[in-house]
């Protein structure tokens, strides 16, 4: 009985430690992974071949990370993924002196599942920027490399997250909208959008006034799709100060969501804006709306409109 106290605890701390081998979540199977040939012959100074890229890439997906690379006896195990990288751009930033100082690498990742409703899909993006240390070629080359590096590191733990919060209820991914990881939080808001569930549209409106423009990219988008009617004077209101580019991108959001606040919006910019480019496609916004009836009134309401926050549905 003297011994009873310290057997109880060492028996309590395995139980334990077994509970949570339990918890963590099984690796999500990948059936095949695949490189866009194409997008690696515009990225010369990597020097890199396709199967040398989805080596690298491989060489991520090992258990620990998240993921399984099945054989070709497994393949068609329920669940499994396909993965396609591609390059998407290796820019120079050049310093004072016009020698290159550093580099930038950005890259998609495309995620394609079968499901009982159809095939799901999910794009990810990320970017990365490495010092150029020396003026050769090989250091140029170092740079990108070791943003790349960093790029496909990111994509894959965006991918593991992704993936384990479209196994999640609605109602813990509303719960996951406040997670202190932000990709906790991009992945849940992603996956409530997927199903049209509005719940996403305050976390999406948030991340409008972030810094990074591939995430406010990601919110636009996600709130065109649920035609977020409600989101339009912030999106007004990151406007103000963008070039051209972004501000086309801008307009034809809004044309797509539609409702009067964006048409009078729109008016205002096919009329007075001093870029050309701006004025045209704030006016082929305006078309775009008469044509698809958004002019005014309601939006159609959504799959899961009609649920409460924390609501799930399927």
């Amino acid at each position: 009985m003297l011994h009873s106290g310290p057997v109880l605890r060492t028996a309590s701390v395995a139980a334990g430690l077994l509970l949570l081998a339990g918890c963590k979540p099984p690796p999500h199977p990948v059936e095949r992974v695949e490189v866009v040939a194409a997008s690696l012959a515009e990225a010369q100074v990597l020097a890199l071949t396709p199967s040398q890229l989805q080596s690298e890439l491989s060489r991520r997906l090992v258990p620990d990370r998240g993921f399984k690379l099945l054989d070709s006896r497994s393949r068609g195990e329920e669940g499994a993924v396909r993965l396609t990288l591609e390059v998407d751009a290796v820019q120079e930033q050049t310093n004072a002196s016009g020698l290159p100082a550093m580099e930038e690498v950005t890259a998609s990742l495309g995620i394609r599942r079968s499901t009982e409703e159809g095939v799901e899909r999910i794009a990810l993006q990320a970017s990365r920027t490495q010092a150029v240390e020396g003026d050769a070629l090989e250091g140029r080359q170092e740079a990108a490399r070791r943003a790349l590096d960093q790029v496909l590191d990111r994509l894959v733990k965006e991918a593991r997250v992704h993936l384990d919060a479209r196994k999640r209820d609605d109602a813990r991914l509303v719960k996951d909208l406040r997670a202190a990881d932000p990709l906790v939080r991009d992945a849940a808001a992603a996956a409530l959008v997927s199903r049209r569930n509005r719940a996403a549209i305050p976390a999406l409106v948030e991340r409008l006034r972030g810094d990074d423009p591939l995430e406010v990219r990601r919110a636009i988008g996600g709130l065109v799709e649920l035609q977020a009617r409600e989101a339009v004077p912030e999106l007004i209101e990151i406007s103000r100060g963008k070039d051209p580019g972004f501000l086309r991108e801008l307009v034809y959001a809004l044309g797509a969501i539609g409702g009067e606040e964006a048409q009078a919006y729109l008016y205002t910019m096919s009329q007075g804006h001093d870029q050309p480019a701006v004025r045209d496609a704030a006016r082929q916004a305006l078309e775009e709306m008469g044509r698809h009836g958004h002019r005014g009134g309601p939006p159609g309401p959504s799959r899961n409109a009609s649920l409460a926050p924390g609501g799930s549905a399927r």
